[in-house]
């Protein structure tokens, strides 16, 4: 997915020793102001304190800090304030009273490992989205979709708007279907609320999405929430699914209900919806960052077309180019020959744009190799003179 999975290994600093060491064991200090000689609660947030310094330290080795100065507000948020639970045991070595400050030294053992992948998912490059979730609000006669006979517009878009709400921030990047208009080919076929995986797979490539999220959400009036008043309870189901746009492999599923009282039903079903996408939210999330960081940090085996014909020797000097002069490569083998093209499969730790630009340097005897087209998983190549 072009420089997707340009991960902060590359780019933020992060060592590869955070990946290699589970543990860490350090010695903090942590302190708390004593209040209304409040002594339990001030040894309580002294704990509190030592434990988010181990973690800051640990975090501190493995990335650098112009960038967790950079993005701190995210650190602060995915990982800072879950500090307890990164401190797998600690034992208390001093604890004592100063004036008005109540001190604790304490010995932490960090589990690294978890910091190390929680920044690499949150610093990795995102990928760009596109939003594909047919919404039925109660009432409402059918579904409501962008794609369909609308014109790349919808009365109903709640779970798009919370993902980006959500996501964006953290530097998701979006496809607007209004401006999309004349570049997406929806044909008629797929212009209906349950698109299959292919159609999908169509649209969101002519929008040069890198994941697609596709399903259906419906809201129901499950009735009154209590007898004798007009409080009704809306129930929203959402069956969705996760696409890798390049491969159509489906990396994650959900089918889970949100609710929500009120007594419209126009609003208590467009809350019921947002409730459904914030608890979808984060889980969506992890399952499409956990995949790109698995990818990022192994190699990938890469489809290498080449158009025309290579008699055997000058397929043997390509393969060989491709093992002795291309950084990251492990392997290649010939999967396949046909009349017009021969199939590659080209094992590589890194991205499919990096091992295209390296290869766009090189020769074959007289033939210079072009690159015709490049997808995550795919390369296509010709050779001319």
């Amino acid at each position: 997915m072009r420089s997707l999975l340009i991960t902060v290994l590359c780019a933020s600093g992060i060592s590869g020793a955070a990946f290699a060491q589970t543990t860490e064991t350090i010695e903090v200090e942590g302190m708390a102001a004593v209040q209304n000689n409040d002594i339990p609660q001030a040894r309580d947030r002294a704990l509190d304190d030592a434990k988010r310094k181990a973690v800051e330290r640990v975090a501190g080795a493995h990335v650098s800090a112009e960038s967790i100065s950079q993005n701190f507000q995210l650190v602060e948020d995915r990982v800072y304030s879950r500090a307890s639970g990164f401190v797998k045991t600690y034992e208390i070595k001093t604890e004592y009273k100063d004036n008005e400050t109540y001190i604790v030294k304490i010995k932490a053992t960090v589990d690294a490992k978890a910091i190390a992948d929680d920044l690499s998912q949150l610093f990795s490059v995102k990928p760009r989205v596109i939003v594909l979730i047919a919404e039925q609000n109660v009432g409402g006669a059918g579904f409501s979709y962008w794609w369909g006979t609308q014109g790349f517009s919808s009365e109903m878009d709640l779970m798009q708007t919370q993902l980006i709400s959500q996501w964006q921030p953290k530097g998701y990047k979006f496809v607007d279907p209004g401006a999309m208009k004349g570049k997406i080919k929806v044909s008629k076929a797929m212009q209906r609320a349950d698109l299959d995986n292919g159609s999908a797979k169509l649209v969101a490539k002519d929008a040069d999405a890198d994941i697609a999220i596709v399903g259906k959400v419906v809201v129901t009036d499950a009735g009154s929430v209590m007898e004798g008043t007009k409080m009704r309870s809306f129930h929203a189901v959402g069956n969705l699914r996760v696409l890798n746009v390049d491969t159509g492999e489906i990396l994650a599923v959900a089918d889970e209900t949100a609710v929500s009282p009120h007594i419209d039903g126009n609003v208590g079903g467009r809350n019921a919806i947002k409730a459904l996408a914030d608890k979808l939210s984060p889980m969506l999330e992890k399952s499409i960052m956990a995949k790109w960081t698995q990818e990022a940090a192994g190699a990938q085996t890469i489809e290498v077309v080449v158009k025309g014909g290579l008699k055997p020797a000058q397929l043997n000097e390509l393969k060989s180019l491709m093992q002795g002069q291309i950084r990251g490569v492990e392997r290649v083998d010939v999967r396949r020959k046909s009349k017009d093209a021969i199939y590659l499969d080209v094992r590589v730790k890194g991205s499919s744009r990096d091992f295209s630009q390296a290869l766009e340097d090189k020769k074959i005897g007289d033939l210079n190799i072009d690159v015709e087209e490049m997808t995550k998983a795919k390369v296509v190549l010709s050779l001319s003179k």
